[in-house]
């Protein structure tokens, strides 16, 4: 009988193919008490196996990525897109590049390698690894060979499998080029044998096949140098080449040299027969980077093989069980990839080559990651449910003493970080401080939940409450967004933020939780939201923790702005040009996400935009006459234009009736609305946020909400943003010039999307004003709108 496991934290560094395998099956059997971290710098995992037909054009991106998040969601794991660079087996700390370490109880290792960069000159050449730069690389390529009709010579180093596919693959993708002769493709390799570790009957196939292909193969040809010119060997003879590609034996990652662990000649993580690090048994490793006693070649093949092996020792310490050797299976069956949908396979030193291998090949290919990228959800969502109901009864955190403690303890720790910082900038002459001080508000911390504010006489003290359920799994990067989401409303008033206070709630998901698990996520998600505070000189002066069924933070921030403008706030007038900073959708991407519907890149790129800050937007609004500013939040861009425009709806007993005919109206410009890649799949397959039918009710401000009926635009408008743009109205005359200083400032998808005007009068026998204030129009330009008020206005 097993034991039950307490809260542990089991981190994963890297996507590879072993921790796929092992996330796949622990979506099967997760282990309560566990809290799973997969961390990768990557947001999708190629499968290295059908990366040939990538290049020779069979498969599509999408076709061999494995989507990490997706898998994690499936998996109950928590994903974070971040590089690790470090680890401390000693502290059982992760270093990340650009953001806090991640504690860990156990951890495991699946980074892969590159190729070795041993041979002199090999900085000038492109290792084939990571896969998704060369794939960068060759596309560029590809469509440069195709563009410009250059001759090119280029060559392959390595002539194993993976470069004799890679050959082949090429070769298929340039037929046209290589038999004109207008290029030429080189593959050499050091030893005799072509591919290696292939019986002589599937080498002499292969180099049919490689003849055939057009491509010229060295054997027994040992690089020695790689020059801009070329490449000369050992026996001093040279190959002139323009590009080089580098597919020779795997290297580890340089950083394993400094993390303390065990490690062979290679540089490989040292591990017993279990796959744990033989210097530190809380540490596991697999695939390439592990260096195992087994005389087994590093192959994709190999790390599917350690997946089940690394699942069941994984958890078997997690629970102090017993564990199980890794025993390499027998290589009976090889195959390699020939290029044109062709296969060679060799069995016992007999061999084919035919395209019925290829299929086949090609259909296990793709049922491997197919069962990965749809696994199901339901299993996660309702293990999920119940550890939430059972943390509740259990409520692990008290009466909110240990909470306090919780949070003391991360203020200190952040205010000892800032104290350091601080001591390497002392720049700041002693009178500028004394100005600043005078011209600022002051805050100062009294209690951890406490804090006074002192305001000069020309300023107006503001404040701003928001609260936000967590729509990532990485608590640093929550801390960032809601951070980012409750500064925004400030800027928009031109506001200087000065403190904030947090009320942080941790999800009680896992039973026999633990202060110590608490602490972590707490000091994360302070230090996410402290690195975007402190950029504008504001202050997290304290707050207080809490638990509940999901993480939420709620940031209170106080700040200062200049009396006259905040007493004096302007309204739209005719005329005016409404413009907005970043494309809408996230809450339906969101959404999707909860559903797992949504792909990688669609969240990250998504991502990208909400952490784009908009002060820089709020100040160039300022600098081209913004008459009114305001953050798109949880009402979406309807209603916050439905706000500027202060038209509301007015009760008649049960049922409803418009307000006042307003004397303003706006043309929302439906082609010019910047939507986030993927937000218009998922409205048009009514995936949306849970707020959707709430906001809906604005539209009843449309005029011709009918016509737009089953497009994605409608559902856009009333789509609920977290860390949305700004929505500005500016003079006519400056919206040219203010849509190019965003454009210049990064804001890319900045853009017109509506104008202002003075409503209209219903025609018929008794002509009235039109009451609903805004018309969705179709190809409408907005300076024909404003040239057409001008010529009216005259």
């Amino acid at each position: 009988m097993h034991k039950q496991t307490h809260c542990q934290d089991l981190v994963l560094i890297g996507g590879g193919h072993s921790h796929l395998v092992l996330l796949q099956q622990w979506a099967k059997q997760p282990l309560p008490g566990v809290r799973l971290t997969l961390v990768s710098p990557q947001v999708q995992s190629p499968y290295s196996p059908m990366v040939p037909g990538l290049i020779a054009g069979h498969y599509s991106h999408s076709d061999i990525h494995i989507d990490l998040p997706r898998l994690c969601q499936a998996a109950g794991a928590r994903f974070i897109h971040a590089c690790a660079h470090n680890i401390d087996p000693l502290e059982n700390r992760v270093s990340l590049l650009g953001r806090p370490d991640l504690a860990f109880d156990f951890l495991s290792l699946a980074v892969g390698a590159s190729p070795c960069h041993d041979i002199p000159g090999s900085e000038l050449a492109v290792p084939v690894k990571p896969i998704g730069q060369f794939y960068r690389y060759w596309e560029q390529l590809r469509q440069q060979i195709h563009r410009k009709h250059q001759p090119l010579k280029l060559g392959i180093i390595g002539g194993g499998a993976g470069g004799c596919e890679l050959a082949m693959a090429i070769a298929c993708a340039l037929e046209e080029p290589l038999y004109s002769g207008r290029v030429e493709l080189h593959l050499v390799q050091s030893g005799k044998k072509i591919p290696a570790d292939f019986p002589l009957l599937a080498r002499r196939l292969a180099a049919r096949e490689m003849a055939r292909l057009k491509i010229q193969v060295h054997s027994n040809w040992r690089v020695t140098e790689i020059t801009a010119r070329g490449i000369y060997s050992d026996e001093g003879r040279f190959i002139a080449l323009d590009k080089v590609l580098l597919c020779t034996e795997s290297s580890a990652p340089p950083w394993l040299a400094q993390a303390g662990l065990a490690i062979d000649q290679r540089g490989f993580v040292q591990v017993d027969d279990y796959l744990r690090s033989i210097s530190h048994p809380h540490i596991f490793a697999a695939g390439d980077v592990a260096g195992t006693s087994a005389a087994q070649p590093k192959s994709s093949q190999a790390a599917r093989q350690q997946g089940p092996t690394l699942f069941h020792n994984v958890r078997a310490a997690l629970q102090d069980a017993s564990l199980k050797s890794y025993r390499p299976r027998g290589r009976f069956l090889q195959r390699l990839s020939c290029g044109d949908q062709q296969a060679i396979t060799a069995y016992r030193g007999l061999a084919a080559a035919s395209t019925l291998f290829w299929h086949a090949k090609d259909r296990a290919d793709r049922h491997f990651v197919d069962q990965i990228n749809h696994l199901p959800l339901s299993r996660f969502v309702r293990s999920r449910a119940a550890s939430v109901h059972r943390a509740v009864d259990e409520n692990t955190l008290g009466d909110g003493a240990l909470g306090s403690d919780l949070f003391d303890q991360a203020l200190a720790r952040l205010a000892q970080s800032a104290t350091k910082q601080s001591t390497t900038n002392q720049s700041t002459t002693k009178e500028t401080r004394e100005e600043d001080a005078l011209a600022c508000a002051r805050s100062s911390a009294l209690t951890p939940t406490t804090s006074a504010l002192e305001v000069p006489d020309d300023k107006l003290l503001v404040q701003h409450a928001e609260q936000l359920c967590a729509p990532v799994q990485d608590p640093w990067l929550f801390g960032r967004l809601a951070a980012q989401h409750s500064l925004s409303p400030l800027f928009a008033l031109q506001a200087q933020p000065v403190s904030a206070q947090a009320l942080v709630t941790l999800p009680t998901q896992l039973p026999n939780a633990s202060a110590a698990l608490a602490s972590r996520d707490l000091q994360l998600i302070l230090d996410g939201a402290a690195r975007e505070l402190n950029q504008y000189d504001c202050t997290l002066a304290g707050g207080q923790l809490l638990e509940g069924p999901a993480a939420q933070i709620g940031l209170t921030l106080n700040g200062s702005g200049n009396r006259s403008l905040l007493t004096g706030r302007g309204r739209v007038h005719a005329g005016d040009c409404l413009i907005l900073t970043k494309p809408l959708g996230n809450g339906a991407l969101f959404a999707a996400q909860a559903q797992g519907k949504a792909r990688a890149r669609w969240l990250q790129q998504a991502l990208d935009t909400m952490l784009q800050s908009n002060l820089t937007a709020a100040n160039i609004f300022v600098r081209n006459r913004v008459r009114v500013m305001t953050p798109v939040h949880r009402a979406g861009l309807l209603g916050q234009v439905v706000e500027i425009l202060r038209w509301h709806a007015q009760p008649l007993g049960d049922a409803m009736h418009p307000a006042q005919a307003a004397s303003l109206g706006v043309s929302i410009l439906a082609d010019a609305l910047p939507f986030l890649t993927g937000a218009t799949y998922c409205a048009e397959h009514a995936v949306l946020s849970y707020l959707h039918q709430h906001n809906a009710r604005n539209y009843r401000a449309i005029q011709n909400p009918g016509f737009w009926q089953g497009k994605p635009h409608l559902p856009m408008l009333v789509d609920p943003q977290i860390c949305g743009g700004l929505l500005g109205a500016v003079p006519a005359q400056h919206a040219d010039q203010c849509i190019s200083a965003l454009h210049a400032a990064g804001w890319r998808h900045a853009a017109v999307i509506g104008f202002v005007d003075t409503l209209g009068m219903e025609s018929g026998p008794h002509p009235h004003a039109i009451s609903q204030p805004i018309y969705l129009a179709k190809g409408s330009d907005w300076k024909q709108l404003a040239t057409n008020h001008a010529a009216v206005t005259l």
